[in-house]
């Protein structure tokens, strides 16, 4: 954006402010739990993004590259360094979304401090782009242990990753701000999918075991969740979108409260049971170095 887009960035917002104050009831409930599932999802993101930071990071460090497969099998295939570049950036960038991405979507930071708000989202659509291109090297390079259904699920995922970021950049080039924020919402909830995978994985197995699933990856639940982490995501950012405009029904805004709140319940607790199993144990391996 251009300097002068600043004093466009507190005229939206100043308007935005205006109108909330003739909103109904509902309209205020939905920008409430949207911001209670947000600071809830920030907290775990960065969480996770401080797992993928310390545990890939370290292991990398203590020059023991082969430790990624700890995570998950063949993220550090023998003889294939374009896939393991690849793969290694997506995880750098990923981190440095999941931590830095909900700032961009706070109000008193963007009207308090502009240029931040603008270079902080210069620096978080680089990084959405190589961490989709990083996670499309990987692929094209190696492929997935999940094998074809996966590769194009997970394909589709970056490139949607690297689209929503580009065009959330020139919508606010333009100074179509409200355009552009929506897209940003968009951007944020496909950013979160590669920590929602884990997440719903998890809640998976605690509430029906492994069923679905196979060591391999091509069972039928591994084959759901390879398209299931991102696309509801991106229903929800929509039913949030159309619903902080104060456009759609009473029951569509009644009904994105209930959607957002479960949603906010079910981060909590998987974060909860992530944290003490999975990503606590990791935080602590990749700095010590020893094994998970």
């Amino acid at each position: 954006m251009h300097v002068g887009d600043e004093s466009a960035f507190l005229k939206l917002d100043r308007q935005a402010q205006a109108q909330g104050q003739g909103d109904s009831w509902l309209v205020t409930a939905v920008r409430w739990t949207g911001w209670s599932l947000a600071a809830a999802t920030w907290v775990s993101g960065a969480l996770f993004g401080l797992y993928i930071l310390l545990f890939f990071g370290g292991a990398a460090a203590h020059g023991a590259l082969d430790r990624w497969n700890e995570s998950l099998d063949h993220l550090h295939p023998v003889n294939a360094p374009a896939a393991t570049a690849g793969i290694g950036f997506h995880f750098l960038a990923g981190g440095l979304l999941l931590i830095l991405g909900p700032i961009q979507l706070i109000g008193g930071i963007r009207r308090a401090v502009p240029a931040f708000h603008r270079w902080l989202g210069r620096l978080y659509v680089l990084s959405a782009g190589i961490a989709g291109a990083g996670g499309l090297t990987f692929i094209l390079a190696n492929g997935t242990v999940g094998g074809p259904v996966m590769s194009t699920g997970f394909g589709l995922y970056g490139a949607l990753v690297v689209t929503a970021a580009m065009v959330s950049y020139v919508h606010a080039r333009a100074r179509r701000l409200e355009t552009h924020r929506a897209w940003a919402i968009r951007l944020f909830a496909l950013v979160v999918g590669s920590w929602l995978y884990r997440m719903e994985y998890a809640f998976w197995f605690m509430a029906i075991g492994r069923a679905g699933h196979t060591t391999s990856f091509h069972g039928l639940f591994d084959h759901v969740m390879t398209f299931f982490f991102y696309l509801p995501n991106l229903a929800v950012a929509e039913l949030f979108i159309r619903s902080r405009s104060g456009s759609g029904s009473n029951a569509t805004k009644a009904g994105a409260c209930a959607v957002l709140l479960g949603a906010t319940a079910f981060v909590v607790t998987a974060t909860t049971y992530f944290t003490a199993n999975y990503w606590g144990p990791g935080m602590v391996s990749g700095i010590t170095g020893a094994p998970l």
